[in-house]
């Protein structure tokens, strides 16, 4: 069964998802409909329906490329690698301290130990 709803691969839900739009601003919507005599309200109606949907309807995070993230689908071009670059490093110096630890859904710096991020709540391994 095929379905013509937008679907996406969504990063923090680990799943192909169904889209959405992200929600009418109602503060916004009230103040052009009174100070605009409705028109305001029509012309950013008309622009929010205009919109793509891009919104994943479990935990609303924004999916930048619909195909791109699926793993399903067949890439055609190689992944671009960063140049490596050495440094020589003096065999008797000695590297102190713990490299930092970052969320890998939203980037966010994580204490030592921790096993939720406290910024999206995405459980760290």
């Amino acid at each position: 069964m095929t379905t013509t709803n937008p679907t996406g691969w969504c990063q923090r839900c680990q799943q192909k998802v169904l889209l959405k739009r992200e929600e009418i601003d109602t503060c916004l919507a009230i103040v052009l409909l009174i100070f605009t005599a409705g028109i305001g309200l029509l012309i950013y109606l008309a622009i929010y329906y205009s919109k793509a949907e891009d919104r994943c309807i479990h935990c609303g995070a924004k999916v930048t490329s619909l195909q791109a993230h699926s793993p399903y689908t067949y890439q055609t071009q190689a992944p671009i690698q960063p140049p490596s670059y050495t440094t020589p490093v003096n065999a008797s110096e000695e590297i102190t301290g713990s490299r930092p630890n970052f969320c890998s859904l939203c980037g966010e710096k994580l204490d030592p130990g921790i096993k939720f991020c406290p910024n999206c709540g995405g459980q760290v391994s």
